[in-house]
């Protein structure tokens, strides 16, 4: 790479890492209410973020639902070879196959698409990141916990701000200026909040089974790379869509397998390490990627 690439590529990379770092050192010396934060990240400033991106350019619904049969048969496919290898390997399906499956397409995957793609990019990366969280809250529950009801993804509001954006953007809705402006502020909160409570989050996670945890942690990051940019291509996207989609499957395992595993008490541990070694990884694996979709 060039130095002038090279500079680009830290100029995306660098910004998220560095609030994952100030996220996890503060978490070193200070306690705080995380449950709070993730909360008005979860039910305030994500729904209203999904609502202002979307609301505020045309949505094109056939590239909507390419994205959303991409994140689902990447998730059957990993899931399957989750299978596999633990079934080689002799461990424990309801810990290993979830963070092979479920990447960080929230905390991690908006604001690196943000600084590479721009808002040209950031729309496909939200609805990525929704799919990916719907099948997370349903596929991803039962394979940890058999007798869940899959209708509690109802419960969420990101499925019915997506709805709400989806619906202003089709229907040429001008919402009132108080409103929209009111609903980005709000939206805006979203982005550092969610890297910054991935980063305290990591500093209470402890490293164990290091070779597995490696193992599994930069294997999803190597096969959604690979499986997104072959899906991507057969179903016909193109440009950003597809430098997106490929982008937020190489994404590391998502926090919040963490969090399905410690409620339904398998083994967190484990878990938290396979995230804290993918995370680890994908420090080195991702300016690459992102330099090769740049240059693509």
């Amino acid at each position: 790479m060039s130095p002038e690439s090279t500079q680009a590529i830290l100029n995306i990379v660098l910004p998220v890492f560095i609030i994952i770092g100030v996220g996890y050192f503060f978490g070193r010396v200070k306690e705080i209410d995380l449950k709070s934060i993730n909360e008005l990240i979860l039910y305030i400033s994500t729904p209203c973020l999904i609502i202002s991106s979307l609301s505020r350019f045309p949505i094109d619904l056939q590239i909507t639902g390419r994205i959303f049969v991409c994140v689902l048969i990447i998730l059957l496919i990993t899931m399957i070879a989750g299978f596999i290898l633990i079934k080689l390997l002799d461990l424990p399906y309801k810990v290993y196959v979830p963070p092979l499956m479920f990447a960080n397409t929230g905390n991690m995957g908006l604001p690196l698409i943000l600084f590479a793609f721009g808002e040209a990019g950031f729309n496909n990366g939200i609805i990525y990141m929704v799919a990916t969280t719907l099948f997370h809250y349903t596929l991803g529950i039962m394979l940890v916990n058999t007798h869940r009801n899959p209708l509690e993804v109802f419960k969420l509001p990101l499925v019915y701000s997506t709805a709400i954006g989806l619906l202003i953007s089709i229907a040429h809705i001008d919402l009132p200026v108080a409103a929209s402006r009111s609903i980005e502020l709000l939206g805006e909160i979203s982005i550092p909040a969610m890297i910054f409570s991935l980063g305290y989050k990591l500093s209470g996670m402890r490293m164990t089974s290091t070779a597995y945890s490696f193992l599994f942690g930069t294997l999803r990051i190597v096969l959604g790379f690979a499986l997104g940019l072959l899906l991507a291509d057969i179903l016909g996207l193109r440009g950003v869509a597809l430098k997106v989609i490929v982008l937020q499957a190489s994404m590391p395992p998502a926090v919040f397998n963490f969090v399905l595993a410690e409620k339904y008490r398998q083994d967190s541990q484990t878990v938290a390490s396979i995230i804290m070694a993918g995370t680890i990884s994908s420090l080195f694996i991702l300016p690459f990627i992102i330099s090769y979709l740049l240059d693509k």
